[in-house]
């Protein structure tokens, strides 16, 4: 008799739709902020892969990605 074991590892979600997005990132009552640094992550050369329009009214986002823009802008802000 053979047995297999096997590790189950969690898969986080790569993709999330911009109204959830907004929630995640914890932008609810800032959605004219989280706008602009959407319009702002979308532009960027870096970036702008992490952004996908699949319908006129359904952007979608990559999650690690825009996580990592933050980081970037965060410790970009003053080199304007």
């Amino acid at each position: 008799m053979k047995v297999t074991l096997a590790k189950t590892i969690e898969a986080h979600q790569a993709w999330m739709a911009k109204d959830e997005a907004i929630v995640y990132f914890g932008y609810q009552l800032h959605k004219p902020l989280f706008q602009k640094l959407l319009k702002e992550f979308k532009e960027h050369q870096k970036f702008k892969s992490g952004y996908r329009l699949v319908t006129s009214n359904l952007p979608i986002i990559n999650i690690q990605l825009f996580d990592e823009f933050l980081d970037w802008r965060a410790k970009n802000k003053y080199k304007r």
